[in-house]
């Protein structure tokens, strides 16, 4: 159903009335006028497009769309000259094509009445259209008369509503597939001549249509969200719940509230047994997909099945789609696969490289492919070569032991039993020996290989750029790497065969963002100087772009700016004898703070003081601690 915003419905149930402050009474296709309110329904209000009358008066002549009024009947001009009139009416009737018509009246208003005393009965014909060449004396061919209105003597006059019906002109235009539908208003023939039962309408006039699409054939069907086949081979549907579904089309749409609820029913059968049909039904609204859910207990084996769907609104059920077909397979191959590996033998361990495994259906003949899994991860699928044929897949396996798990598939997708084919790959990455301690020093490694033929070796330290050393004739190399940054860092080392065959080893180093620190007098972790005798002490970073230090002797936190190389000189006095830690800190120029270095202070209790070089005089040794 449609509904245009701003138009309302009669009471009676089943047909749609333009809300106005009248309601008409129907009795033997004649049209009476009561008063009442209308009650709301879903209708649409379609004003005329044109409207025109011919005139007796002027027997060759039509006056179309002219401002004002219209007359019908006989009336006098103001000169006194007698005119006899019928109004006509034109609509685009396009949007109701294929539509089912529950109702169309036609309502106008009178503009006056000669005599109020008399209400004439206004017949409301169907007529051919008028065009530029109609008159009084060709006038359109009158096709059908359609209802007669009579005006109720209590009514007001001139009566501001007055309805027609005119469901059967606008159902038998649409059948002859006319787009547009014309109207006449006129009186009958016998009270056409009478001057007193004249009246006037207003030249905007409209039908209330009480109209509805039946829902479009659904469209874009899948089974299980594939494109349903029509014709042999049927697509395959396993052992599982089957999903059906539609997009489905209405032309309803109301512009306030969208499109009708359309419920769908899903129709399923046997093709070897309609009377098994099997129904499911859902909802949805115009180009939204409905899905149907059969549960995979509804199918056997081996049998051919052919489902359609329809759609339906509250008025009206559309036409069922055509026929799609599927065939159920719940039945793998009988027989598991054969595995082997020439590369990987299931027995000794073997370098884990690149390596072939072929399976091999056994000649079961309705196996077309295969499922494989290695060790519980990625699934992966292979065609074989024909059916009941083999297949042959690469697979770069990590060292250790390994299960491979390998199945047959049909067309359907069905598996067979399972073989698991077990087999160990030794590591083939190079060993590397060496540690690496401290930034911007130089490192020596030493690379072994763990498979033949490597000739030369690529290593990189994150970041820095890669570089290559060749091997000796045994394979090993000697490589040097110089750290120019502390932190986390990594060292990867990529072994190459003389053929491209590559192994890659990866060794994690932590070097110490700490600050180095070096002292006079004072010396780390052994009693040194004395109360009121100063040392200096220097932090050199093991971090990039330092501008400053944190310190702190004891419980007393500072600061101090680092020169153009980073490093940085504080003097310090003890005022007393003991444990006095320091700890330090560099900071970069992104405020980024180093870890912590510790220099442990014992300062010593010295004896009274004696003349220089005398007894009791301290020396002042350097120092210093990377801690």
């Amino acid at each position: 159903m449609t509904l245009i915003p701003g138009t309302t419905t009669s009471v009676r149930p089943g047909r749609a009335l333009l809300a106005m402050g009248l309601s008409v009474a129907v009795a033997a296709g004649a049209l009476t006028l009561t008063t009442g309110p209308a009650a709301a329904n879903d209708v649409r209000y379609e004003p005329n497009n044109s409207w025109a009358y011919t005139d007796a008066h002027r027997p060759t002549k039509i006056t179309i769309d002219q401002a004002g009024d219209v007359p019908v009947g006989s009336w006098k001009d103001d000169r006194g000259r007698r005119h006899t009139s019928r109004a006509y009416f034109t609509f685009d009737i396009t949007r109701y094509r294929g539509a089912d018509i529950e109702g169309a009246f036609l309502t106008a208003e009178e503009t006056s009445a000669v005599d109020c005393t008399t209400r004439p009965g206004v017949e409301l014909w169907r007529t051919a259209p008028y065009t530029a060449k109609s008159s009084w004396a060709k006038p359109p061919a009158q096709l059908a008369k359609l209802a007669t209105a009579t005006v109720p003597a209590d009514a007001d006059c001139p009566a501001p509503y007055v309805e027609w019906d005119a469901a059967e002109g606008l159902r038998q235009a649409l059948a002859e597939g006319a787009s547009t539908l014309t109207l006449a208003l006129r009186l009958p023939a016998g009270a056409e001549a009478d001057p007193t039962l004249s009246r006037r309408y207003a030249s905007a006039v409209g039908i209330s249509v009480d109209y509805n699409h039946p829902p479009g054939v659904p469209t874009d069907l899948q089974t299980s969200d594939k494109p349903c086949t029509t014709t042999e081979p049927y697509q395959l549907q396993l052992r599982d719940d089957l999903r059906l579904s539609a997009v489905l089309h209405d032309q309803n749409h109301q512009e306030d509230a969208g499109s009708d609820l359309l419920n769908t029913t899903f129709a399923l059968w046997p093709v070897a047994e309609p009377a098994a049909r099997v129904e499911r039904t859902g909802f949805g609204h115009d180009g939204e997909r409905d899905t149907a859910v059969f549960p995979s207990d509804t199918f056997t084996h081996d049998r051919v099945y052919a489902w359609q769907v329809r759609a339906a609104d509250s008025r009206a059920t559309g036409e069922w789609s055509g026929l799609c077909y599927f065939r159920t397979d719940f039945e793998g191959p009988a027989v598991a696969p054969i595995v082997t590996s020439t590369d990987f033998p299931t027995e000794g361990w073997h370098p884990a490289l690149p390596g072939q495994f072929t399976f091999d259906a056994a000649a079961t003949p309705d196996a077309v492919g295969f499922r494989y899994q290695l060790d519980g991860g990625v699934v992966g699928t292979v065609s074989a070569d024909r059916a009941g044929g083999s297949a042959t897949v690469t697979l770069s396996p990590d060292d250790g032991p390994h299960a491979l798990v390998v199945s047959s598939l049909d067309a359907a997708g069905n598996r067979s039993p399972e073989a698991r084919y077990e087999f160990r790959a030794s590591d083939v990455a190079p060993t590397i020996t060496g540690t690496l301690t401290e930034v911007g020093v130089p490192t020596t490694f030493t690379v072994q290989p763990q498979m033949p033929g490597v000739v030369r070796y690529r290593f990189q330290l994150d970041g820095d750029p890669e570089q290559t050393v060749e091997a000796a004739a045994d394979g090993t190399a000697t490589l040097t790497v110089t750290a120019t940054r502390a932190g986390n860092r990594t060292l990867s080392v990529t072994s190459v065969t003389a053929t491209g065959v590559t192994a890659t080893a990866v060794r994690t180093f932590r070097l110490s963002t700490a600050p180095k620190i070096s002292a006079t007098v004072y010396q780390p972790g052994v009693t040194s100087g004395g109360p009121g005798i100063p040392g200096v002490f220097t932090f050199t970073p093991r971090q990039s772009d330092v501008v400053s230090y944190r310190y702190r002797f004891g419980t007393v936190t500072s600061t101090v700016a680092a020169a153009a190389d980073g490093t940085a000189s504080v003097t310090w006095t003890p005022t007393k004898a003991g444990l006095a830690p320091l700890t330090v800190w560099s900071v970069d120029r992104d405020g980024t703070q180093s870890d912590s270095a510790s220099f442990l202070i014992l300062v010593g209790d010295l004896p009274p003081s004696s003349p220089a070089g005398g007894p009791g005089q301290v020396e002042a040794p350097q120092a210093e601690s990377g801690r």
